[in-house]
C-alpha cells in the first residue's frame, strides 16, 4: 500500500477541522446584486467555500501568517487581495467587475474532468479521490467516472475503447513510463502515486492539448502540490505494515521525506486467499519531495521515489491437473521529477523539466528465467505568452528516450527508441461566451523512422451562469507496444481521430455532464507476439493494417445539495467498440470493454462522532473472453460484474495526537464476480479468472503526532 496516500489524508483531514481563523463576507457586483456560486479561496491550500444565494460566504482556516485570497465568478473578473491569518475573525466586503472582453473562468472541458486547487468549479477534488472506494487509489477512483472500465484482472486505466497502454500518465508534464506497481498473472497492481501529492488532476477522456502526446485514448495530467503548508511528522501502523513521514517548512522551501515497510503475509493469513502464495508479496518504498521558492513566481520541484518488491506464487496448469506453474518476481523502481517553472517580463511563462524512470523487473516462471529493464528519460520545455485580452500562445518541444530489453529463457531482445516532439498551440477567446483552442503537434519516432504532424481543435460556447457547450475534435499518434518492436521496426504510428461533443452544468452544489464521442482507429500494429500465447490462432504478420472504431455516450451527475452533510455522484457509459488489432482474425470487441458501466459512489459525514462513511457501487455487464471450442472469435461473453465497497474513516485523539483509524471493505455483499477464462491448449479443461479473494478488508491507524484533535 502506498504509504503517502494515507500520510497525506492525516494532513487534509486533520487541516479540514482545526478552524482557527473564520473568514467571512459578501460578494456582490458594482451594482450591489450579490452573486451566488461565486469562488472563494486562499490559493496554495486546501481552504475555501463557494457564496450563498445572497452572496454571503463563510469559512475556517488553520492557516496562519500571509496568504492570497482568490475570489471568481463565471463573466466577471478575478478579485484577489493579500490577507493576514491569525486567530481573528476577518469579514470582507468584495465588488466584482464585470468582464466585457473575456471568458473568465469557462473552461475548454470537451473530454475533460479536471480535480484542481486552482480551479475552484471543477467536477472532483483530490480528497474526492482518495476517499473513493475501499483502497484510496487514484486509478481505482477514476474508474467510477463515465467513459471507463471495470477491469479486475490487470492495471491500466481503459478509456472507451482503449487498451491500457493507450492511456498515459504524466506528472508536471512529464511521461511516466510506469506508473503502476510490477503485476502477476491475472492479479492488477495498484499506482504508485498518491493523489494527495496533487494540487491539480486533469483526467482527459479524449480531445486532450497538443501538448501531450503518445497517447491514442486518453491522458492523465497531474500537477504536484507546492510548498509545504507546515511541519509535520506522522507515523502509520497497519495490518500490511508500518511506516512513517516528515515535511519540513523553511521560509521559502520544503522538504518531505517518508518510508515505508510493507508484508502481506501475517494479513493473507487472516484474510483468506484463492491464490496460492508461495511468498506473500513484500516490499520497501521510500521518497523525498524538495521545493524551493526561487522568486516571487519561480517554483523549483525535485522528487525522488525508490520501491523494491518480491513475491512468488502457484498457479493451476491446465495441461496438467496435478501440476502447478511456479512463478516468482523481483522488482526494482526509481523515478526522479525535476522541473522549474516561472513567470517572465509579466506576460511570459517558462516551464523546463527533465524526469527519469527505472524499472527492473526478474521473474522466474518455472525453470525459465526472464525479465525486463527499462530506462526511460523525458526531457521538455513549454513557453507560454500572453499575446491579447485573455488569449495566450503556447509553445514548446519535448524528447524521450526509451532503452528496453527484454529476456525469456534463451530468448532476448532490445531496443532504444528517441521520440522528439514539437507543439504550437493557441487559447482564443473570441467574446464573452465563445473561446477556442488551436493547436498542433508534429512527432518523429526514430526506431520506426516515421513522423507525423497532428492537428487539434476544442471550442467552448457559454450559454448561461452555469452552463456550456463543448466540442473537440483531434488526431493522435502512438507508435506500437514494445511487444512488436522487438519482433519488427517495420511500422508505422499507430493513429485514432476524436470527435467529441458535450453540454454540461457546473453549479455551486450541483454538476450535470452529458457527452457523445466517435473514435476512429487506423494502422493499429498486428503480429503475433508473446504476451498472446493462447489464442490457439494462425500466425499473422507484423504490419500496421489494424483498424477500429468506438462510439458512445456518457453521462454524470454530482450532487451535494439536496441531503444534509451528504456528497454523491452517478455515472454512467454506452460503449460500442471493435478493433482488429495483434492476433485478431477478424475485427470484434476487445476482451476489456463492456458495453454498459455504471457507478455511484455516496459519502456522509456524521459530525456527532467525527467520522466520514462511504460506500461506492459498481455495476459492468459482461466483457467478451476467448473460448477456442467456439467457431465465433471472441463470441462468448462474461457474467455481469458488481461491487460495493465500504470506507469510514474516525477522527480521534491517541497518545496525545490527532489520529485517525481508517477501515475499508470491498465486495462487502461477497459478488461472485467473473473476469474471464484461461483454457489450456487443447481448449479441453478451462477456469475462471477471479479475484484473489471474495472479500477484502483493510484497518490501519495513522497518528500525527503533536497534533491534538478538538474532539
Amino acid at each position: 500500500m502506498k504509504l503517502l496516500i494515507t500520510l497525506s489524508f492525516i494532513f487534509i483531514l486533520s487541516s479540514a477541522i482545526y478552524g482557527q481563523t473564520k473568514i467571512s463576507g459578501k460578494i456582490s457586483d458594482e451594482s450591489n446584486q450579490p452573486l451566488p456560486g461565486a469562488n472563494i479561496y486562499l490559493k496554495d491550500t486546501y481552504d475555501g467555500t463557494s457564496s450563498e444565494t445572497d452572496g454571503t460566504f463563510s469559512f475556517v482556516t488553520e492557516e496562519e501568517g500571509e496568504f492570497e485570497l482568490i475570489v471568481s465568478f463565471v463573466g466577471y473578473q478575478s478579485y484577489s487581495e493579500k490577507i493576514t491569518l491569525g486567530k481573528k475573525e476577518k469579514f470582507l466586503e468584495i465588488k466584482l467587475k464585470e468582464e466585457s472582453t473575456e471568458l473568465g473562468t469557462v473552461v475548454i472541458s470537451a473530454g475533460s474532468f479536471e480535480a484542481s486547487d486552482e480551479n475552484k468549479a471543477v467536477i472532483l477534488r483530490p480528497l474526492d479521490i482518495v476517499t473513493t472506494g475501499s483502497d484510496a487509489d487514484i486509478y481505482s477512483a477514476l474508474e467510477t467516472l463515465p467513459g471507463t472500465q471495470q477491469i479486475g484482472e490487470t492495471e491500466g486505466l481503459f478509456v472507451r475503447g482503449g487498451s491500457a497502454n493507450e492511456t498515459k500518465t504524466i506528472i508536471d508534464d512529464m511521461t511516466v513510463q510506469n506508473p503502476f506497481y510490477s503485476s502477476v498473472p491475472d492479479i492488477p497492481s495498484r499506482g504508485r502515486f498518491s493523489a494527495f501529492q496533487f494540487k491539480g488532476t486533469v483526467f482527459s477522456t479524449g480531445g486532450y492539448s497538443a501538448q501531450y502526446g503518445q497517447a491514442l485514448s486518453s491522458v492523465l495530467v497531474l500537477k504536484t502540490q507546492d510548498l509545504a503548508p507546515k511541519n509535520l511528522t506522522a507515523i502509520s501502523i497497519m495490518a500490511l505494515g508500518f511506516g512513517g513521514s516528515h515535511s519540513q517548512r523553511w521560509e521559502n522551501s520544503s522538504m518531505s521525506v517518508e518510508a515505508g515497510y510493507y508484508n502481506l503475509g501475517p494479513y493473507f493469513q487472516i484474510q483468506k486467499q484463492r491464490t496460492d502464495w508461495d511468498k506473500a508479496p513484500e516490499g520497501f518504498d521510500g521518497s523525498v519531495n524538495y521545493r524551493l521558492q526561487t522568486s516571487k513566481t519561480g517554483m523549483l520541484k525535485a522528487f525522488l521515489s525508490y520501491s523494491i518488491g518480491d513475491l512468488s506464487m502457484r498457479f493451476p496448469n491446465l495441461d496438467s491437473v496435478s501440476y502447478k506453474n511456479y512463478f516468482y518476481q523481483k522488482s526494482k523502481n526509481f523515478f526522479v521529477n525535476s522541473n522549474y517553472h516561472d513567470i517572465l517580463f509579466d506576460d511570459w511563462t517558462l516551464f523546463a523539466g527533465y524526469s527519469v524512470g527505472i524499472d527492473n523487473e526478474d521473474d522466474e516462471i518455472d525453470s525459465d528465467l526472464a525479465g525486463k529493464d527499462d530506462v526511460f528519460h523525458t526531457a521538455k520545455v513549454t513557453v507560454s505568452k500572453n499575446i491579447f485580452s485573455n488569449s495566450f500562445l503556447t509553445f514548446g518541444g519535448e524528447v524521450q528516450n526509451l532503452d528496453h530489453k527484454s529476456f525469456f529463457s534463451q530468448l532476448n531482445g532490445s531496443f532504444n527508441e528517441t521520440y522528439l516532439a514539437g507543439y504550437l498551440e493557441a487559447d482564443i477567446f473570441f467574446t464573452n461566451d465563445f473561446a477556442g483552442r488551436i493547436g498542433v503537434r508534429a512527432e518523429n519516432s526514430k526506431v520506426i523512422d516515421q513522423t507525423n504532424i497532428a492537428p487539434r481543435l476544442s471550442f467552448a460556447y457559454r450559454l448561461g451562469t452555469y452552463d456550456q457547450l463543448n466540442f473537440a475534435y483531434g488526431r493522435f499518434y502512438q507508435t506500437p507496444d514494445p511487444s512488436f518492436l522487438l519482433y519488427s521496426k517495420n511500422y508505422d504510428f499507430e493513429n485514432s481521430d476524436h470527435y467529441i461533443f458535450n453540454y454540461q452544468y457546473i453549479g455551486s452544489e450541483r454538476t450535470f455532464r452529458i457527452e457523445v464521442y466517435y473514435k476512429n482507429y487506423g494502422k493499429l500494429a498486428k503480429g503475433s507476439v508473446q504476451s498472446y500465447p493462447n489464442f490457439n490462432l494462425p500466425q499473422v504478420d507484423y504490419t500496421s493494417t489494424g483498424r477500429g472504431y468506438a462510439k458512445g455516450i456518457d453521462i454524470f451527475w454530482r450532487d451535494r445539495e439536496t441531503f444534509d452533510y451528504v456528497d454523491y455522484w452517478v455515472s454512467y457509459s454506452y460503449l460500442d467498440t471493435k478493433r482488429d488489432y495483434k492476433n485478431f482474425p477478424k475485427l470484434a470487441t476487445p476482451t476489456f470493454t463492456a458495453p454498459h458501466t455504471f457507478s455511484i459512489v455516496a459519502k456522509r459525514w456524521i459530525p456527532e462522532i467525527a467520522t466520514q462513511v462511504g460506500l461506492t457501487y459498481s455495476f459492468a455487464t459482461g466483457r467478451p473472453y476467448f473460448n477456442p471450442n467456439n467457431p465465433e472469435f471472441l463470441g462468448d461473453r462474461g457474467k455481469n460484474y458488481q461491487n460495493l465497497s465500504l470506507n469510514a474513516s474516525i477522527l480521534t485523539n491517541l497518545f496525545n495526537s490527532f489520529t485517525i483509524i481508517f477501515f475499508s471493505v470491498d465486495n462487502i455483499l461477497g459478488y461472485e464476480n467473473i473476469y474471464g477464462y484461461n483454457y489450456s491448449t487443447d481448449g479441453s479443461r478451462s477456469a475462471p479468472i477471479l479475484p484473489p479473494a471474495l472479500r477484502t478488508a483493510f484497518i490501519g491507524m495513522f497518528i500525527s503526532l503533536g497534533e491534538t484533535n478538538p474532539y
